[in-house]
């Protein structure tokens, strides 16, 4: 591709050698005889990426042209400039060069001098536009990289998430009545964790996390699990066995969400007033997403018919966990979880009754 250099100078006979000498040399040519012309030139014309100009000359000087030139179109356009000038003094060439003037050269012209100039100035020209190219290019790649990784992610995460599901699942699979147990547990606890504000990452965490907090369950024997009549001492300590080794289990691993799934398993029987198992902890030496586990585990409980009990409507769940009965007591969940709780209780109900079992 051949190079087009403008002339801007307003002495005809000047423009005319530099534009014969420049053509000479195999440069295609355009003039102007003053700076507004000049930017009216470059703004209209982006095959030019080399500028001669001229420095004092009427209407609008070579300085102002560079400066509005650098500011309309140089972010677009890849331009050298050149300054020749019969008036120059040291501040002027200060100034072009701190506009980002290549050269700034002195009238009467040495021609072969000026070739020179305009080589290594067409040279730099060249190297922008293969910065810019190579840049366009590599960011285009790293666009269509970044989509793919975004996708290959997007199918290791919803991998991840049935890997979960499934395996909360697991723990569920012995008792045929609990269905859309885990499922509703994730969706309750995420309602919570907005409601106290956290981010919508650790809101997806616990989602996942929470219907993980019965897995222990797994090495629980089924003729406990499913009995209908009231366990005894042994079998209660038995049941109770789940919360640490669901902990166990989960907090081999050092996945954020498979962590606080442990801290979960672990902790969600705990009780606010210390009444809890396994270790008595009491207010908020509970982790705070056992707290939340705690609340939704036994909302879901009483909605739902297990072999000891029938299933509870919305209204008398929320009435136990509100005011107790013989063995639910509010006092056993965190009184700032419990008002949230009361304040989107409806939105449980909903819940619940979308993935009734």
């Amino acid at each position: 591709m051949v190079t087009k250099v403008l002339i801007v100078d307003d002495e005809v006979l000047i423009r005319e050698e530099i534009v014969e000498f420049l053509e000479n040399e195999g440069f295609i040519c355009v003039e102007a005889e003053n700076g507004a012309d000049g930017l009216d030139l470059l703004c209209r014309d982006f095959e030019i990426s080399i500028v001669i100009s001229d420095l004092v000359m009427p209407v609008y000087s070579g300085l102002d042209m560079v400066n509005d030139a650098q500011s309309a179109i140089g972010k677009v356009q890849d331009l050298e400039f050149i300054i020749v000038t019969g008036q120059g003094r040291e501040k002027e060439a200060i100034a072009a060069l701190n506009l980002g003037v290549m050269d700034f050269l002195h009238k009467p012209i040495d021609l072969e001098h000026l070739a020179h100039v305009v080589r290594r100035a067409e040279e730099l020209v060249f190297l922008k536009r293969e910065s810019r190219e190579y840049k366009i290019a590599l960011e285009e790649d790293v666009q269509l990289k970044t989509m793919e990784i975004r996708k290959l992610l997007d199918n290791v995460q919803h991998a991840y998430t049935e890997a979960l599901e499934c395996l909360a699942t697991a723990a569920e699979f012995k008792d045929p009545e609990t269905g859309n147990h885990i499922s509703r547990i994730g969706e309750y606890a995420q309602l919570i964790a907005k409601e106290l504000g956290w981010s919508e990452e650790c809101q997806r965490l616990i989602r996942l996390a929470a219907p993980l907090h019965d897995l222990g369950k797994i090495g629980t024997p089924e003729s406990i699990l499913l009995k209908p009549g009231k366990l005894d001492f042994d079998e209660v300590a038995i049941m109770k066995e789940h919360s640490q080794n669901g902990y166990e289990i989960l907090s081999q691993s050092k996945q954020p969400v498979m962590q606080l799934a442990a801290s979960i398993a672990r902790n969600h029987h705990e009780c606010w007033d210390g009444s809890g198992y396994p270790r008595g902890l009491k207010s908020r030496e509970i982790p705070v997403e056992a707290r939340i586990a705690a609340i939704v585990d036994v909302y879901d409980a009483l909605r739902s018919k297990r072999p000891y009990k029938e299933a509870f409507d919305h209204e008398k769940t929320l009435s136990i966990m509100l005011h107790g009965d013989g063995r639910t007591k509010p006092f056993h969940f965190d009184p700032e979880l419990l008002v949230i709780f009361q304040k989107v209780h409806s939105q449980f109900d909903e819940i619940y009754l979308k993935r009734v079992d």
